[in-house]
């Protein structure tokens, strides 16, 4: 027995719909991080740009050293 079936055979009402999230409070459309999320890390930034820095200094210096 299916259960919308066995939920009106017992009186009981439907299931309620799910309420999709709005899109709109999400930082990029397909990221799925929203700006309230990242507010709570306001140096997440910041720190993820200075470790990318200086991984790219370091691969530069290597490929530096090899070319010479």
């Amino acid at each position: 027995m299916g259960e919308a079936k066995r939920r009106k055979d017992l009186g009981i009402p439907p299931r309620p719909k799910k309420i999709q999230k709005d899109q709109t409070e999400r930082l990029i459309s397909w990221l799925p991080i929203t700006k309230k999320q990242l507010s709570k890390y306001p140096y997440a930034a910041p720190v993820t740009m200075a470790i990318g820095l200086i991984l790219l200094l370091v691969d530069w210096t290597n490929l530096n050293v090899g070319a010479g």
